[in-house]
C-alpha cells in the first residue's frame, strides 16, 4: 500500500469532512514532520498555514508505514481500517481519553488514516524502564473506562471488524510464533534463563489452544495496551491512549496483564500485582460492572501469557532497530516470567506441547 500524499487539499477535504473546521476554511500549505516510533504506521506532525478561515494551528496524521513489510504486516490484519472505525464508532461511546479525531484520510476508497489531536505536550512512555506506579494505575484506569461500557454487550461483540485474539481460534498462529522466533531468537534472546527460554518455547507451541481458552466476561480489548502506547501528563494529569490497530473483543484481564507485565520488573510486578487487580475490580465496579476479585485473579492468572501472545509475533514481520530489538529483549523476558511466576503454565490447555 503506498500511504497517501497529504497535500493542502487533501488535508482541507479531510477536515472539513470531519466537521473539524467550517465549509470556508480552506488549507493554503502544509509542513509534515515524522514523530513517533510505531511499527505498522507513519505518524506527523502537521503545521497547515491557513489561506481563509481557521482551524487547527498543529495537528497529527497517522498514515500507512512507507516500510513494506510493516505495511504488509498491517494490511493483512485490516489495522488501518480497524483504527479509524474505532474512533469513529467506538471512542465517543465511552470515557477512555484518546486524542481527539479530527479527520479520516482515505486512499482508493479506503480509510486507511486518521488526522488527531496534537498531543504532543504530553511525554510518551518509557518502555525500556519500569513505568512509576502513579502512571500505571493512571493507565489501569483508563482500562476500566473503556471496559465498562462495553462489558458482555452483545451488540459491540457483533461487530465483525474488532480483531479477535482471544475465545476463539487464530488461524496460523502457531506457524507465525514458530517462526518469528526462530527467525529472532538468536538476535533477542541473549541473556534468557533457561526456564524463560523453556516458557517461551513451550507457549509458542500452544499459543492457538490458549487464546481460544479464553473465557467471559468479554468486552473491548485495546491488545497492545502498553506504556510506548500512551502519553503522559502531569498538567492536567493525563493519560492518553493511542495506537488502536488491534482493538478487538476479549477478555479483560488480558490487557491488564500485559499492562502490568510490560511495565514493571518482576519484583515490582509481584509487589504490586494483586492490589492492582483488586483495585480493576472496584473501578469497574463504580461503573456499574458486577465482578468479583477471585474470578478476576483467576482470569489475570490466565491471561499472563499475552506479552508472549503479543510480542513474539513481530519480533521477525516488522520493521528492526537497536531499540526495537532492546525492548522486545526486556518485555519478552517479563512476560516469561510472569508466566512463571503465575504458574500459568499449569493453566494451558490440556494436550499443549
Amino acid at each position: 500500500m503506498t500511504p497517501p500524499p497529504v497535500t493542502p487539499e487533501h488535508l482541507t477535504a479531510a477536515l472539513r469532512a470531519g466537521g473539524s473546521i467550517g465549509p470556508d476554511a480552506v488549507i493554503d500549505a502544509v509542513h509534515a514532520r515524522p514523530i513517533g516510533i510505531g511499527a505498522l504506521a507513519d505518524t506527523f506532525l502537521l503545521t497547515p498555514t491557513w489561506r481563509r478561515g481557521t482551524g487547527p494551528t498543529t495537528l497529527v496524521a497517522k498514515l500507512p508505514s512507507r516500510d513494506p513489510q510493516a505495511a504488509a504486516t498491517a494490511a493483512s490484519i485490516g489495522a488501518y481500517a480497524r483504527e479509524v472505525r474505532f474512533y469513529e464508532e467506538l471512542a465517543p461511546r465511552a470515557t477512555v481519553d484518546t486524542p481527539a479525531h479530527l479527520g479520516t484520510i482515505t486512499a482508493d476508497g479506503e480509510r486507511v488514516g486518521l488526522l488527531l489531536e496534537d498531543c504532543s505536550t504530553l511525554a510518551p512512555g518509557d518502555q525500556l524502564d519500569d513505568a512509576p506506579l502513579a502512571v500505571l494505575q493512571r493507565a489501569r484506569q483508563q482500562l476500566a473506562a473503556l471496559q465498562a461500557p462495553f462489558w458482555d454487550d452483545p451488540a459491540t461483540a457483533s461487530l465483525d471488524w474488532l480483531h479477535r485474539r482471544q475465545g476463539v481460534p487464530i488461524p496460523g498462529i502457531h506457524e507465525r510464533m514458530r517462526r518469528s522466533w526462530s527467525t529472532a531468537a538468536d538476535r533477542i534472546a541473549g541473556g534468557f534463563a533457561p526456564e524463560e527460554l523453556a516458557a517461551i518455547d513451550r507457549f509458542v507451541g500452544t499459543a492457538d489452544a490458549w487464546a481460544a481458552s479464553l473465557d467471559g466476561p468479554f468486552t473491548v480489548s485495546h491488545h497492545d495496551f502498553r506504556m510506548d502506547n500512551l502519553l503522559v501528563g502531569t498538567d492536567p494529569e493525563r493519560v492518553v491512549v493511542l495506537d488502536w490497530q488491534t482493538v478487538g473483543w476479549g477478555a479483560p484481564m488480558f490487557d491488564v496483564a500485559y499492562l502490568l507485565g510490560t511495565s514493571l520488573g518482576p519484583e515490582r510486578r509481584r509487589r504490586v500485582e494483586r492490589d492492582e487487580v483488586a483495585r480493576h475490580v472496584d473501578e469497574l465496579g463504580a461503573a456499574g460492572v458486577s465482578w468479583s476479585f477471585p474470578a478476576a485473579w483467576e482470569a489475570y492468572r490466565r491471561a499472563a501469557p499475552a506479552v508472549l501472545l503479543m510480542l513474539v509475533p513481530p519480533t521477525g514481520s516488522v520493521k528492526t532497530s537497536p531499540r526495537t530489538d532492546a525492548m522486545y529483549r526486556r518485555l519478552l523476558r517479563q512476560g516469561a516470567r510472569m508466566v512463571l511466576d503465575l504458574d500459568a503454565l499449569e493453566l494451558l490447555p490440556t494436550g499443549a506441547v
